[in-house]
């Protein structure tokens, strides 16, 4: 019993031993980057519908949304599916017992192709609506661009671990750390809006070409950092 209970301190002391002497493994720590614009595919407008006198006739909310709706579908864009109440609160506002006192309501609609807004523009514009502002912008597969932008940056990490110790002759091994560091995406800039000629003229500020129509929106910037650590074999 003694000679076992000192083969099993000896042992132990052999791994306490062992495991103090064993040299840590070589690393490399590095830091990859990478960064990508898309451009949106889908705006997200806030359209505000005025009552409104026209030639002696009134011209009702109800009477414009209609006209609205038969407009937006002759462009392509599904008003059933894509146009709505902005919210609760932004329904009607009757009259009261105003008589000079005229109504508003906003909508909220989506529109999925860059080329129909020039078109939506028009529609506003002829129809004399009332206001067209745009709120929201995205990317319909922003979660795939993000993965695929975060894997882009882990490559770059690895790529830069090889040619620096490439330089030196060394090699680079397996990844002993992974850490994504947290960078915040740079959203675009979509402060615009469109009034119609009846209650006021403007453009979509710095967004349209008044001469063309052509628009352009900034740009939706992914950008993330990986930092690493590799075996130098």
């Amino acid at each position: 019993m003694k000679t076992l209970l000192a083969l099993a301190a000896l042992l132990c002391a052999f791994t306490v031993g062992y495991s103090q002497t064993k040299p840590e493994p070589r690393v490399i720590e590095v830091s990859g980057s990478a960064e990508r614009l898309i451009t949106p595919d889908t705006f997200t407008f806030k359209i505000t519908v005025i009552e409104r006198m026209d030639k002696k006739e009134k011209l009702t909310i109800e009477m414009q949304e209609a006209s609205l709706r038969t407009e937006l579908q002759k462009i392509g864009i599904d008003a059933a599916k894509d146009l709505s109440v902005y919210d609760i609160s932004s329904s009607y506002n009757p009259r009261k017992r105003v008589r000079d006192t005229m109504g508003a309501k906003d909508y909220r609609l989506k529109v999925r192709d860059i080329n129909k807004i020039a078109s939506l523009i028009t529609v506003i514009d002829t129809l004399n609506i009332g206001r067209l502002e745009l709120i929201d912008t995205e990317h319909s597969e922003i979660t795939r661009l993000r993965r695929e932008t975060k894997m882009d940056a882990i490559k770059a990490a690895k790529e830069k671990a090889d040619y620096l110790l490439g330089a030196i002759n060394e090699r680079s091994g397996k990844p002993v750390y992974v850490k994504e560091v947290e960078e915040e995406s740079s959203r675009p800039n979509y402060a615009a809006n469109y009034q119609s000629n009846t209650i006021s003229r403007g453009v979509l500020s710095g967004d349209i070409d008044s001469s063309t129509e052509a628009l352009s929106f900034t740009q939706i910037r992914l950008r993330y950092v990986i930092q690493a650590k590799f075996e130098i074999e």
